[in-house]
């Protein structure tokens, strides 16, 4: 049995997966697998997967019809042998010492979950951009696992994401990502951290990731984009009522959510007629002295909320002008 699988859900990603693959074959740490899961790919990537697969016995390649990038996750969980899992996305990769730091770090404190920083690279750029960020300072801790929730709400010390964590298969068990919705990794990372007790973290950043223009992210508004929205609202529910110690962060976040929702909305020349439009609106503008009052947010947007409040034109010119 491998000491980690690495997961790669794989669509259409011919382009980028050579160097996704590149990045996880390079490990300092050699005890892996690497669990390439082909999402029903169009693009020559399933070929690829197998390429790639026969010049290397640490690779295994699954086929399946498309069913997203949760549905992709979910079906490598299965077929992982590994004690912990490693998601990386196939247009992303990682430093060559991720993997032995992370796994050691949760071996030395029994953690159920060790959590690196992520960064964002240049769509085109190469693993030599792993090397340029090696300097620098950052900081190596143990916390609770509600601690850590805590710490991922506010996208400080830990981020959002699942794909900078190892995660103990143990911890995992029957968990999987929820498909079909966007900002499953933020639901699964509010129902992991606080079934461990010790959460190893290092802020180092270890994974690169590149957003392409078709990401989901990325894309003009539709109704999928207030999946943010209703996520967090069950994470904020959940919070309250069972770690309260934690629910100022965790509605932070969901305020930033509607943000996050509305400013993808007002960017459309039709915003007016989403259907969102008027309760989120509102929501926020009833919420104004929350944000201004809350010392997680940043001035600009609290600026940008006492602006909404009085006048929407003028906040979307700063939302178009890059301004929140």
């Amino acid at each position: 049995m491998p000491a980690v699988s690495v997961i790669v859900p794989v669509y259409n990603a011919g382009r980028h997966l050579p160097r996704c693959v590149q990045s996880i074959q390079s490990q300092t740490m050699r005890d892996l697998e690497i669990v390439l899961v082909d999402d029903g790919s169009t693009d020559g990537s399933a070929r690829l997967c197998e390429e790639l697969a026969s010049a290397d016995d640490r690779i295994r390649v699954f086929h399946k019809k498309n069913g997203g990038v949760s549905s992709a996750r979910n079906f490598g969980i299965e077929k992982a042998k590994g004690e912990y899992l490693l998601f990386v996305d196939a247009d992303d990769f990682i430093h060559p010492d991720m993997l032995s730091i992370l796994f050691n770090g949760a071996q030395s404190v029994g953690a159920g979950i060790a959590a690196c920083k992520n960064v964002r690279v240049r769509e085109e750029e190469g693993l030599d951009a792993a090397s340029k960020d090696t300097e620098g300072s950052f900081k190596t801790f143990s916390c609770t696992g509600i601690e850590a929730l805590g710490f991922a709400l506010l996208g400080t010390d830990i981020s959002g994401s699942m794909c900078d964590k190892l995660i103990s298969r143990e911890l995992l068990g029957d968990t999987r990502f929820r498909e079909g919705v966007l900002y499953e990794d933020a639901l699964l990372a509010s129902q992991l951290f606080p079934e461990c007790d010790n959460v190893f973290v290092t802020t180092r950043r270890m994974y690169y990731y590149s957003k392409c223009p078709g990401s989901a992210t990325m894309k003009p508004y539709d109704e999928s984009a207030y999946d943010v929205v209703r996520i967090y609202e069950e994470i904020f529910k959940r919070v309250s009522t069972d770690y309260p110690e934690i629910e100022p962060q965790a509605e932070f976040r969901l305020l930033w959510a509607y943000y996050a929702a509305f400013d993808r909305m007002i960017a459309s020349s039709d915003y007016r007629s989403i259907p969102e439009y008027s309760a989120t609106l509102s929501y926020l503008r009833s919420h104004t002295k929350r944000v201004l009052h809350d010392p997680f947010f940043r001035v600009t947007r609290k600026v940008g909320a006492a602006v909404l409040r009085v006048n929407v034109g003028v906040y979307r010119q700063l939302v178009l002008k890059g301004g929140q």
